[in-house]
């Protein structure tokens, strides 16, 4: 038993079967921000129409917990990730086969959407539900975070290759759709044994069903410090996905800076991203997760205000207009990696129902940011989309100091009393 124990705790830190999370960051960060929303500006002369694509993508991701509740149920957590992982690559097969209609989008973006509500909402537990020692929990946590950007910068590369060879939308798509199978097809082979490990609510300690059985109703969740938390959370995931879902018709419209170099750049920004995604563990270690919470929103705020200004000034220097934007991306890895933990701590509900409403959240931020954005960027123009998010950013900075940071120094002194 000991050396079973010992095994564990020394287990590798990488799996295969996080390759969907790897397909994530390929799938949405790529290519979903830099085909869909050209590709329906195009398709429609309605730059309106992308926004609504994406904010039903956003919509149908709510269901997030709903499909997480689901695989908990009926132990069908391979299912659901699996499920969601060939969903997109669906998805992406039928607008290509959309590209003579325009009959289909919304179809297709609700089939992206849930598959992306099911990767989201299901990958976590392979980890957090399998009984992992700390150390080797911390470990893969980490992991799993990072290749989502390392799919980032792949789908960037393959999709700024297609762009510079001459590729249509069309056979974009199908390159897409090709991508999300063979993650797929890893995926499925190789998550049998991490979704035998998963634990059922039989297996669990005593405390962890009375843990469970505790409820909140919603008028106090809502008015208490988590529903601040969860303010914050769409104001910031009004500015980040606001800006992520237009960012292939804001820079060439706004800066003048062509597809291809989009590509390029979402592909650094997923670069920087695995960097600090290091920085963000390394200092969520030491001070727990506030602080770097609080950087994220920070960046997002700097980074979206600085390409709003840029966007009213004639032949704005590209090289500040590229700083600003990796600095609105590089908010990412410390708001994601700290979210979880802060939600945790401020909830008075068990963690499995805070980490859905957190996605909740999340996507109805993304929601609101893709219907305003579109709006704003058919009747102003596309930099009042950046307009929208340093606002958004600046209202989730301000809640953060004047709310969620005296909640925290109040439980910190609460813990030392």
């Amino acid at each position: 038993m000991a050396d079973s124990v010992s095994s564990k705790a020394n287990g590798s830190s990488f799996e295969l079967w996080m390759i969907s999370n790897l397909s994530m960051g390929a799938g949405f960060s790529a290519f979903v921000a830099l085909l869909i929303p050209p590709y329906v500006t195009e398709s429609t002369g309605n730059a309106a129409d992308a926004g609504v694509v994406m904010a039903v993508i956003s919509l149908a991701a709510v269901l997030g917990p709903v499909l997480g509740g689901f695989a908990d149920k009926h132990r069908a957590h391979r299912l659901v990730l699996c499920g969601g992982v060939l969903g997109m690559a669906v998805a992406f097969a039928a607008y290509a086969l959309s590209a003579e209609t325009t009959a289909l989008y919304a179809l297709d973006a609700i089939l992206m959407g849930v598959s992306i509500a099911a990767v989201s909402a299901v990958a976590p537990v392979f980890i957090v539900g399998a009984g992992l020692p700390q150390a080797l929990q911390a470990k893969r946590l980490t992991t799993f975070n990072l290749v989502a950007p390392v799919g980032q910068v792949l789908g960037g590369v393959i999709l700024g290759a297609a762009a510079a060879a001459g590729w249509s939308y069309t056979q974009r798509f199908w390159l897409a759709g090709a991508v999300m199978f063979f993650a797929f097809l890893v995926t499925w082979f190789t998550s049998g044994k991490p979704a035998q490990r998963i634990q059922s609510l039989e297996e669990q300690p005593a405390e962890v069903h009375e843990e469970r059985k505790k409820s909140t109703g919603l008028r106090a969740l809502l008015f208490s410090t988590f529903g601040m938390y969860l303010l914050i959370l769409i104001l910031s995931s009004v500015a980040n996905n606001g800006i992520n879902n237009q960012i292939a018709n804001i820079m060439p419209n706004v800066y003048g800076i062509d597809q291809a170099s989009t590509s390029a750049l979402i592909s650094l920004a997923g670069l920087l991203n695995i960097v600090f995604f290091f920085a963000a563990g390394a200092w969520m270690g030491r001070s727990g997760a506030m602080p770097g919470f609080a950087m994220g929103n920070v960046l997002r705020l700097v980074g979206a205000l600085g390409m709003a200004l840029l966007g009213v000034v004639a032949n704005a220097p590209i090289l500040v207009v590229v700083a600003f934007m990796q600095l609105m991306y590089q908010g990412n890895p410390f708001v994601r990696l700290t979210q979880p933990a802060v939600a945790v701590r401020f909830a008075t509900i068990p963690a499995g129902a805070a980490s859905g409403w957190v996605i909740g959240a999340s996507a109805i931020g993304s929601f609101i940011g893709s219907v305003v954005g579109g709006f704003l960027a058919d009747s102003v123009g596309f930099n009042a989309i950046n307009w929208m998010a340093a606002i958004a950013a600046g209202l989730a900075v301000v809640l953060i100091v004047f709310s969620l940071w005296p909640a925290e120094l109040k439980k910190r002194a609460e813990a030392q009393g």
